[in-house]
């Protein structure tokens, strides 16, 4: 899984634009300390699935973008640039090929003032 998370953050590291758009990108849970807007991402599932002739990998992420602005323009803005940098996109993973990145899912709420909108894509990864 490290490494699925590895290039996870790699793709997000080389996008300037959602970079510039968040505080921060943080693996299963920001620090108390972060500011809004930031994105959590964690892994949701993973099946290991295989054919005569190769292993793989079917995980489901889930991205969780908080924004505390009144607006919901700002939030949706970084949802748009989230789906740039991860959907249908090939991860480069260590020991695997990347077979796809796909959107499955997004809602998006509002609590306390607090803007919340999570995402989910299914990866699939092969040996």
């Amino acid at each position: 899984m490290q490494v699925l998370f590895q290039g996870i953050w790699n793709k997000f590291n080389g996008n300037a634009a959602l970079k510039a758009a968040v505080t921060g990108m943080y693996l299963t849970e920001a620090p108390q300390t972060a500011v809004m807007p930031y994105i959590v991402y964690h892994l949701i599932s993973n099946v290991a699935d295989w054919t005569y002739t190769e292993d793989m990998e079917n995980s489901l992420i889930q991205f969780s973008i908080y924004d505390n602005n009144s607006s919901s323009v700002n939030i949706l803005s970084i949802f748009e640039k989230l789906k740039t940098c991860y959907d249908w996109v090939v991860l480069t993973v260590t020991g695997y090929s990347s077979i796809y990145v796909k959107r499955e899912f997004n809602i998006l709420t509002r609590e306390n003032s607090i803007w919340k909108m999570d995402v989910q894509f299914r990866t699939e990864i092969q040996r």
